[in-house]
């Protein structure tokens, strides 16, 4: 039973992961591989509330199995967006030559986040707007010393939201580009893009642009483009925002032109390794 708000149904997920993953994994150190487990099967959601159970085909999969799995998914992303599957790199490259250590209790994870509500949650676009569950799970798995340290400060949900309906309180024109230059991980952007469709506009006829430092956070925010429909001009970038824009967009252009022509060479991102993958009927 999923609770009825987006934002609470987000908390759960998070709180039932870092649960389990402090418990069976003993600490924090394999942030990548947790958050990028949970990306995955959150990308693997149904477009639409409407859309198939996957939860069938996940839940029996034992730590063997999972890699593979894991690859078709990132491999689905980077066909149909190479360059958000590049950005994402943290999140998915220990796939390449994962260790037994790195896969160890994975399917029990899944089975976790998938009982939570994870894929009833991905393919609800209203659900997914409501909370950065990728940020909340960031926050909740890097200590608040690491955070300092590093000069991350996550804005709250609920400020968010009124800071992007007071910014967007007049209609935006279609085409109209909106930027955050510390974009975190995107939490800003979830609140304008929720602020615009309960305007009646659609988020994916805007151009948006995500810049951070931290390459995690920028692999956050290239998946939760797609979970939060923003449509194909995107860009998220690294870099420092204080200086000249020019000095961020550029390489930010260049390494997409270098991913796209990367993706036509290789086709598969990480071809399989061993057990054969079924797509759902």
């Amino acid at each position: 039973m999923a609770p009825p708000r987006g934002r609470d149904h987000a908390r759960r997920i998070a709180e039932d992961a870092v649960a389990w993953w402090l418990e069976n994994r003993g600490g924090t150190s394999d942030l990548p591989i947790a958050i990028g487990t949970l990306a995955a099967v959150a990308l693997a959601a149904p477009s639409s509330p409407a859309g198939p159970d996957y939860g069938p085909l996940l839940i029996p999969l034992n730590d063997e199995e999972l890699p593979d799995v894991l690859r078709s998914i990132w491999n689905g992303l980077w066909a149909s967006r190479p360059v958000l599957a590049d950005a994402a790199s943290p999140l998915h490259e220990w796939l390449a030559h994962p260790s037994d250590d790195n896969i160890r209790g994975l399917s029990d994870y899944i089975r976790i986040i998938v009982r939570a509500g994870l894929l009833e949650y991905a393919s609800d676009v209203t659900r997914c707007e409501d909370e950065d569950l990728l940020g909340l799970l960031v926050q909740k798995m890097r200590s608040y010393a690491d955070r300092q340290q590093a000069g991350q400060f996550f804005t709250p949900a609920v400020a968010a939201n009124h800071h992007a309906e007071i910014l967007l309180a007049h209609r935006l024109p279609s085409g109209a580009r909106l930027l955050e230059p510390c974009a975190g991980t995107g939490t800003m952007v979830r609140a304008a893009a929720a602020t615009l469709r309960s305007q009646g506009l659609d988020p994916a006829s805007y151009r948006w642009w995500m810049n951070d430092t931290d390459p995690l956070l920028i692999a956050c925010c290239a998946v939760s483009t797609v979970l939060w429909r923003l449509g194909s001009d995107v860009t998220v970038s690294q870099g420092d925002a204080f200086r000249d824009p020019k000095d961020i967009e550029g390489p930010a252009r260049e390494k997409a032109a270098r991913a796209i022509q990367e993706q036509k060479r290789r086709p598969l991102l990480y071809p399989p390794q061993g057990w054969p993958v079924r797509s759902p009927a």
